[in-house]
């Protein structure tokens, strides 16, 4: 796949994984399984909207949507329309690195973690139409 990889993510049936090759962009391989060796991927989509390092990457197995974090304080909501990626800005009010991402369980909402001691808890505000974030503070350190 590539020589460096910082985060990775599986989609629900393992058949689609997005890699950060330790740099802004984010690939998306298709996976086809080999009748003798290892599985062949093949690069479907790049994603390109962050500014710095990606950090974390998280698949939601039930929506298909995939949340990105990196060193540039942003995170971006992707969700697949008409077979492209596209991506939603959330406000994150970050001062430092976000450092890793997650989704709840429920997949409502999204936890990133920061270089500024703080998790930023994400959820959708359908009356604005975009994502928005709590602080938890309280760390020792980056989360």
């Amino acid at each position: 796949l590539e020589p460096c990889i910082t985060c990775h993510a599986w989609n629900r049936d393992r058949s689609m994984l997005a890699i950060s090759p330790n740099s802004n962009d984010i690939h998306i391989y298709s996976m086809q399984a080999a009748t003798a060796g290892p599985p062949k991927f093949t690069r479907a989509w790049t994603l390109r909207e962050h500014d710095a390092l990606v950090t974390g990457i998280d698949w939601a197995a039930s929506t298909n949507r995939i949340v990105s974090s990196s060193q540039d304080r942003n995170a971006y909501v992707w969700e697949l329309q008409d077979n492209e990626w596209r991506p939603t800005l959330v406000i994150l009010r970050l001062q430092r690195a976000a450092t890793s991402v997650s989704w709840s369980p429920d997949e409502a909402k999204f936890a990133v973690g920061s270089g500024e001691k703080l998790v930023a808890v994400c959820y959708f505000e359908s009356q604005n139409n975009f994502w928005v974030s709590k602080h938890l503070r309280r760390h020792g350190s980056t989360v």
